[in-house]
């Protein structure tokens, strides 16, 4: 958002802006014409980061692009920017990279315009994200529109966007120009009947992305004690409680017996007490700011459902509390810390740590944490890994697919329910006055304040950044960085023992029984003999798996006129068919997709169904069917 002569000018990342929070767009406004009235929120060091990885990944596509097209032409900003433009359009350059665009109020310079095969032009945007979002839509069909009316060009059929992964994907403009006209009109009537006074800011949106009006949303949002506040609470909830006049928390708190239109009694009464207790742990804090929160056990709401406090697993000996730090900045993410405290004879925590600093390494520290805590479980029946909330254990899936590497020793681990969340635990089983129930602030209720100088995940990825950049040692203790990296890890998976021996004598003070439910994680299954026609299909397995080049093991992400048919699976005789072994559900759980992603997959040709109801049977991505392979063996011994 600019402003020259009186006259202010917009750009496609101000629609994004607004589409994401119309109260900093707002703020934007007020702020162009009052630079000194408001100061927005310094940039964080993790947006940082991610600005200057953004431009890194657009700066390695230029690179590659100037290899491919010698004749690339590149717009420097100044006033004839757009005359060049137009000017590298008429001689049909290739590549035209930060090409300058104008449309009435709107203006704007372009990552790339690429000349395509049929003679046209395209325009291209650089993200980091792995898959495509919403908005990038909408910058696009701007950007497109610009691109028309600057050049006189037609407008384009086609945007492409470059992921993170450097995955090339393309839309159709006309699936989405008549959405992004709606909001630019939006935007637009926003800012005509601007008036300037604070009073008349929009609403900020519950949970919107305000970015560096965030300080100033929050200021909004606690002076008038809005109940988005409220920990758990969703936003049609809210709009229902503003339809019933209950517009604050504090209003909230008080009405467990009102009637709500449309809203469970239930879910209301859930949300009362929580706000509560959230409005009660706030009076205390007025007094006492390093006041713990109110908290109450929830009763179980009926006998034969075991949940809450009363589905911890009795505890053991050789119990892990596991914890991992990843790095989300490069193509595929980097798993590179896995950390997990056990507990000796003495009592005293003992800390084990597998890093890993690219692709093979971390192949190598997963091989052996799963190893590790393989074999600790097969020799102590009855432990438990615990860890907080779900990422360790969507990560364990990932990576046994990425690697294809340990895939029996993962599933042996899930099925037997070895691995225990205890954010599940703590949602169901306690109500807390906070507003969040992270481990950093549950655990203000069972320890201290940490003390580390990386005090969150998004920290340690900036920390991790650092190390990258500084050449220090790839070994944790010949470098500060990463010896800072893991005391905060390490901190983490003894708070998560903290946790849990914590809750059990909450559990305990509250007579509420723990390790009644018989635990699948003690009875491991004891290695048999195979049947011949099971080790048939394991060894076909086993040299598929070491096929990597195998066409039918192929791994690109959509089908090419290289990749072949899929087999004829009805046939008794093709060494691929696997009898039917996991429901979409299931299967869609282990590879840690959802279902209509499995679907998409389906559609496109990466998996194949056995049509005796809709089990998995066949893929082209090569994770899958050494594991149905492995999954057919255990079921037929």
């Amino acid at each position: 958002m600019k402003k020259h002569s009186g006259h202010v000018t917009y750009s496609p990342a101000d629609l994004n802006r607004y589409l994401a929070s119309p109260f900093a767009s707002w703020m934007d406004r007020y702020y162009l014409e009052n630079p000194g009235a408001v100061v927005p929120d310094e940039e964080t060091e993790d947006q940082k980061l991610i600005a200057e990885t953004g431009n890194q990944h657009e700066r390695r596509i230029l690179e590659e692009l100037r290899g491919t097209a010698p004749t690339l032409v590149e717009i420097l900003r100044g006033g004839d920017a757009i005359d060049r433009t137009k000017a590298a359009v008429a001689t049909r350059a290739p590549v035209i990279y930060q090409g300058a665009l104008a449309d009435g109020e709107f203006s704007g310079f372009s990552d790339f315009i690429l000349l395509n095969d049929d003679g046209n032009y395209q325009v291209w945007d650089t993200k980091l994200a792995a898959s495509p979002k919403p908005y990038y839509a909408i910058q696009l069909c701007c950007y497109s529109e610009m691109f028309a009316e600057t050049t006189g060009e037609p407008m384009p059929e086609r945007f492409g966007i470059i992921l993170g992964n450097d995955e090339r994907v393309e839309f159709w403009v006309e699936d989405f120009i008549h959405y992004y006209r709606y909001i630019k009109d939006r935007l637009l009537e926003m800012q005509r009947e601007f008036t300037g006074n604070l009073d008349d800011r929009p609403e900020p949106l519950p949970r919107a992305d305000h970015g560096r009006w965030t300080s100033h949303a929050d200021a909004f949002l606690d002076e008038r004690d809005h109940l988005v506040r409220v920990a758990g609470i969703s936003v049609a909830q809210i709009k229902k409680l503003h339809a019933a006049g209950i517009e604050t928390l504090t209003q909230l708190s008080e009405s467990s017996d009102r009637y709500v239109r449309k809203l469970n009694p239930n879910s209301l009464k859930k949300l009362a007490d929580q706000a509560r207790l959230q409005y009660e742990t706030r009076n205390r804090r007025r007094l006492d700011p390093d006041a713990s929160a109110v908290f109450e056990i929830i009763p179980q709401e009926n006998d034969y459902e075991v949940a809450g406090l009363a589905a911890l697993p009795a505890d053991h000996s050789a119990d892990v509390f596991f914890d991992m730090e990843g790095y989300p900045l490069i193509a595929g993410g980097l798993e590179y810390l896995f950390g997990a405290t056990t507990i000796d004879s003495m009592g005293a925590f003992e800390f084990h740590d597998w890093w890993a600093h690219d692709r093979e390494e971390e192949k190598l520290a997963f091989g052996g944490f799963v190893d590790w805590v393989h074999s600790r479980w097969r020799g102590n029946p009855g432990m438990h890994i615990y860890h907080y909330a779900a990422y360790e254990l969507s990560a364990l899936r990932r990576l046994s697919t990425r690697h294809d590497t340990r895939q029996e020793e993962v599933d042996d681990l899930l099925r037997h329910e070895v691995l225990v969340d205890l954010y599940q635990i703590v949602r169901q089983g306690l109500r807390i006055g906070e507003d969040s129930y992270s481990i950093k602030k549950v655990e203000r209720l069972y320890r201290q304040e940490r003390s580390t100088d990386v005090a969150s995940g998004t920290e340690s990825i900036v920390q991790y950044a650092r190390w990258m950049e500084s050449g220090e040692s790839r070994v944790w203790n010949e470098s500060p960085v990463l010896k800072d990296i893991r005391v905060y890890n390490k901190d983490d998976c003894d708070s998560t023992a903290e946790l849990s021996v914590w809750l059990r004598k909450i559990a305990s003070e509250n007579g509420i029984a723990i390790g009644s439910i018989p635990s699948r994680s003690a009875t491991p299954d004891e290695p048999k003999e195979l049947p011949p026609e099971a080790a048939r299909r394991l060894d076909v397995a086993n040299k598929l798996r070491d096929r990597a080049d195998t066409p039918t093991l192929a791994q690109r992400s959509e089908p090419t006129d290289r990749t072949p048919p899929i087999p004829n699976l009805d046939s008794p005789d093709s060494p691929h068919v696997i009898e039917p072994l996991l429901s979409e559900a299931e299967a869609s759980q282990f590879l840690g997709i959802s279902k209509m992603t499995l679907l998409r997959k389906r559609s496109a040709g990466l998996i194949g169904f056995f049509r005796v109801g809709i089990r998995v049977l066949y893929s082209k991505e090569k994770h899958l069917l050494p594991y149905l392979a492995n999954c057919e063996v255990r079921r037929k011994i």
